[in-house]
């Protein structure tokens, strides 16, 4: 095989692995949208985290505050809270949708994750409250494990992190 072949070949495995990841962060949204939070923690390894910086760039979750980090337990605990039947600041329930484009892929690591870079727009709407519009920056880092891809660290870039929200409620 030449190297413009062997170049082709690489090109073509990585446009197939692309929309694989793309489709995949795709349902990841359906069914945060579809409020079937079960199933979206589900998406997530053992030790991921998913994390929403409150301030632009930064770079640690440990030595500043931010809007959201949840670790697998913590992601569990708000799964809870968000399928109980009176949880007071979903009452009425959110009606959310997400779009998201600009999927590109980013490094592999070492140990093999992929580093999948997308932009979104997640329109909150709840009866009696004013419409929200969230915009921003995915960075997700995601596994094979087994037959399954799984997201071991979902980062979130708020346009607006470093401004005040009322009661954020719904993962991004």
């Amino acid at each position: 095989m030449s190297v413009t072949a062997d170049m082709r070949a690489v090109v073509g495995s990585n446009a197939v692995r692309l929309e694989e990841l793309r489709r995949f962060i795709e349902h990841e949204a359906e069914l945060l949208d579809e409020r079937r939070f079960d199933e979206w923690c589900d998406l997530y390894t053992e030790d991921a985290a998913y994390w929403v910086p409150a301030t632009p760039e930064q770079e640690s979750w440990l030595d500043h505050v931010s809007l959201f980090y949840d670790d697998k337990h913590t992601m569990r605990v708000r799964v809870q809270r968000l399928n109980h039947p009176r949880i007071h600041c979903q009452s009425p329930p959110s009606s959310c949708v997400r779009v998201i484009s600009g999927v590109r892929l980013g490094e592999v690591t070492a140990a093999g994750a992929w580093l999948v870079r997308s932009k979104f727009v997640m329109v909150e709407d709840r009866p009696g409250n004013p419409q929200r519009v969230f915009g921003g920056r995915y960075s997700h880092t995601i596994v094979q494990e087994g037959e399954r891809l799984r997201i071991r660290l979902k980062r979130v870039d708020l346009t607006n992190c470093d401004q005040s929200f009322p009661m954020l409620t719904q993962p991004f």
